[in-house]
């Protein structure tokens, strides 16, 4: 009876040792607390210590619909590595903030025209309610040949795994990767996700606010409580938990 009491405990002992102790979320980004902001050179879609707060307005202007390459359309699972460059340039409507240059690129073989992707990128970014409009960045798209701070792909599933690794996207989710891209999924740029429902567009719009935020510094949030706005650095691709659909970090700026 001593024997096999002793053998017990050695195998609990070892089942201490060696049970895993962290791992990587289902999205691609490390796993971390509700508390534990996920930082820019760690996450698959990227993020500064203290996500953004939404600033309070009386009112909350509804979502313009107009967006190019609206419906929605088949995407295939691979394509050569390959990319168009937007040739357009932008300059930032901010008036303060890090002044910060991009770049948008689409895989070659997507349905999607690189100047007008790049055009309502643009657009979101720098929309009243963006990072770009907050003064927590002046958001300027450059052209071919231009430095840039980082850059915005929209790419296959497959290469969207490729260029997020080591982070998990599974084919399913986007990224932001610590070599400073910002990897858009054209999966889900192209059919969106259950959380937004039909609601494409803004559904697109935010996947680049969340995906900007994170290569601006933001982390992971969760929902605040049941019935309110879902901030832009949660997970809205994988569910709303009881939050509002809303696609961007200031949803009651005027």
């Amino acid at each position: 009876m001593l024997a096999v009491g002793v053998t017990l405990l050695v195998v609990i002992a070892l089942v201490g040792v060696f049970a895993p102790r962290s791992g990587r979320a289902a999205d691609g980004a490390p796993i971390a607390g509700p508390d534990r902001p996920v930082g820019p050179q760690t996450t698959a879609s990227a993020t500064p210590a203290n996500p953004a707060t939404p600033k309070k307005s009386p009112t909350d202007k509804p979502t313009k619909k107009a967006n190019p390459d609206s419906k929605k359309a088949k995407v295939p699972a691979t394509l050569p590595r390959s990319y168009r460059q937007a040739d357009r340039s932008a300059a930032a409507k901010g008036k303060s903030g890090r002044r910060l240059s991009y770049s948008v690129h689409v895989q070659k073989g997507l349905p999607y025209d690189p100047d007008k992707t790049a055009a309502f990128i643009h657009q979101v970014l720098n929309d009243k309610r963006s990072w770009g409009r907050s003064g927590e960045a002046r958001l300027r798209l450059v052209g071919k040949g231009k430095q840039t701070d980082f850059e915005i792909y929209l790419v296959t599933r497959n290469t969207t795994d490729r260029m997020c690794a080591p982070l998990r996207t599974q084919g399913k989710v986007s990224c932001y990767s610590h070599r400073g891209k910002v990897v858009l999924n054209a999966d889900r740029w192209a059919y969106g996700a259950k959380s937004y429902r039909n609601q494409l567009t803004d559904y697109r719009r935010n996947l680049v606010n969340h995906e900007v935020g994170h290569a601006l510094g933001y982390g992971h949030l969760d929902c605040p409580g049941k019935g309110k706005k879902a901030p832009i650095m949660m997970q809205q691709t994988k569910g709303l938990d009881g939050c509002k659909a809303n696609p961007w970090p200031y949803p009651n700026a005027g």
